[in-house]
């Protein structure tokens, strides 16, 4: 299987008590799916991986996949800041039916590069399904560098980059470098449109928790029909939620609040985080109004 298309990174809903909410979990990713995404990413950044304990994550995993039930292919956030539980979690995803796993290199060592191959090395000779690098410095303060993926390219299982600097020229980077023996994923809100330009051919999405058809539509129209009017068109009605998103430091509060409004499960977020207040509710609400009515 080829992984492509729009690939929801989905959120974590939590009770005011602070527990996952897994069946609102259910709930969401089945709406997804009837969205018509291409495939899901759940214990992401977006999904609040670093908030949740060993039991959550696999309780997590299995949910996910059951609940999508072979329609469409998730890949399971597999990070940990050592190799060896990175491996213990990609090995349990591979055993619960992922399609794939989606790793940061260790995010508060921060490790060079030649550490960075090994870490990644390691964990693709431990699976059977394929991994995808993620590189996000803005978060983990560790960039994956052009010369590195190009070394893990040739790595057996390693087939998949979910690239999150920020920088156009990374990615013509890479595939020049890895002579496009990986395939690129975008990884940053706001530059998903000249990243399809450019060559990738999927989106980790955040935006796609609340807008997945518009989001799918937007591959459609640039990566499928590559009708670049149209999809210039549809890029740039989303840019201000895309942005918003991107650097408002709000990204899944705001999620949770639009997801609860729609009727689904929102809910709070891990603590420390507070919830969003009236202004900020606004805000969003009109950052949105072009696409639901509130």
């Amino acid at each position: 299987m080829i992984l492509r298309g729009v690939f929801i990174v989905t959120i974590t809903p939590f009770t005011s008590e602070g527990k996952v909410d897994y069946a609102g979990i259910e709930k969401n990713i089945d709406w997804l799916i009837k969205k018509g995404v291409h495939g899901l990413i759940p214990l992401g950044s977006t999904g609040e991986f670093a908030s949740l304990e060993d039991e959550e994550k696999r309780e997590i995993t299995r949910i996910v996949i059951e609940t999508a039930g072979g329609r469409v292919p998730v890949v399971v956030g597999a990070t940990a800041e050592t190799t060896e539980k990175a491996i213990s979690n990609a090995q349990f995803a591979e055993k619960a039916g992922a399609a794939g796993v989606l790793v940061l290199p260790p995010y508060y060592y921060s490790p060079d590069q030649i550490e960075i191959f090994e870490h990644y090395r390691s964990i693709a000779s431990a699976i059977g399904i394929p991994l995808m690098i993620y590189n996000n410095p803005a978060s983990s303060k560790v960039d994956i560098q052009a010369d590195t993926v190009a070394q893990l390219s040739l790595v057996p299982r390693i087939e998949y980059i979910k690239e999150s600097s920020g920088d156009i020229k990374r990615l013509t980077d890479i595939r020049i470098k890895t002579e496009d023996r990986i395939t690129i994923f975008c990884g940053w809100e706001d530059m998903v449109y000249e990243s399809f330009v450019m060559g990738a051919r999927g989106w980790v999405s955040v935006l796609g928790n609340i807008l997945p058809k518009e989001c799918v539509e937007l591959f459609d129209l640039v990566v499928e029909k590559k009708d670049l009017r149209s999809g210039w068109d549809l890029y740039r009605k989303m840019l201000p939620l895309l942005r918003y998103l991107e650097y408002s430091g709000k990204a899944q509060k705001a999620l949770k609040y639009v997801l609860d409004g729609l009727g689904l499960a929102g809910g709070y977020s891990s603590s420390p985080k507070r919830q969003l207040d009236a202004n900020e509710k606004k805000e969003i609400d009109l950052l949105i109004s072009d696409f639901i009515n509130r």
